[in-house]
């Protein structure tokens, strides 16, 4: 039952980087190029920086083209799920329906780590007690990370104002730090929770995605 308070300072760590912060690519609409076809590659830019970018769709009638880059340049569906699941929060941190994770992501997580437990245990009872933990623990981790981001709401604790101060610099100063939403066990382990002056300001804090 109590197993999920001790998983989440490194489940929530790892998650928040190399899942919701995951590098998949982005597309975008630019003027048709002559004597360009599909799958060509050609020098293009995204949110300021240089790329390469190859060419997803050509639209003669509004002499426009799609051009991406990244693994998931032709997966529309998964980009669009991912702008749900956390690039969007990134662009408007406050705004709420945002700040939650889609239905679909919860079912994800809590069938996953149910078949992992069985799979560790394989004894259904213990599954299923840990299930339940991790259903009471990803009720507070939402109700931590909505009070995050109301601005002036002040926590109970002391110490979940400071979770809230860092991950309001996980938000505004650079998102490659300050990972932690519930505790910042994850961060100071493993080296991410440092003072906003030794962070230098991200140019990509609000498009996490762009790389």
């Amino acid at each position: 039952m109590f197993a999920p308070i001790i998983i989440a300072p490194f489940f929530e760590w790892f998650a928040h980087k190399y899942i919701l912060h995951a590098q998949i690519g982005n597309v975008k609409e630019v003027p048709l190029q002559k004597n360009l076809k599909k799958r060509d590659w050609i020098d293009s830019e995204m949110f300021g920086e240089p790329k390469k970018m190859q060419v997803l769709k050509i639209d003669e009638s509004k002499n426009s083209m799609i051009i991406g880059y990244g693994w998931a340049r032709n997966m529309k569906a998964l980009r669009d799920f991912m702008n749900v699941l956390h690039y969007g929060h990134h662009e408007d941190p406050n705004h709420v329906p945002l700040i939650f994770a889609p239905i679909l992501s919860v079912i994800i997580l809590f069938v996953a780590l149910f078949g992992l437990a069985l799979l560790l245990t394989f004894n259904l009872s213990i599954a299923t007690v840990f299930l339940l933990g991790v259903i009471v623990y990803y009720l507070h981790y939402e109700w931590m990370h909505l009070g995050h981001h109301i601005p002036g709401y002040k926590h109970i604790f002391p110490w979940s104002n400071k979770l809230k101060t860092a991950h309001q610099l996980h938000h505004y100063r650079n998102e490659n730090y300050w990972w932690g939403i519930t505790n910042n066990i994850g961060d100071k382990i493993l080296g991410t929770y440092k003072s906003h002056k030794d962070v230098p300001m991200s140019k990509s804090i609000k498009n996490i995605n762009y790389k």
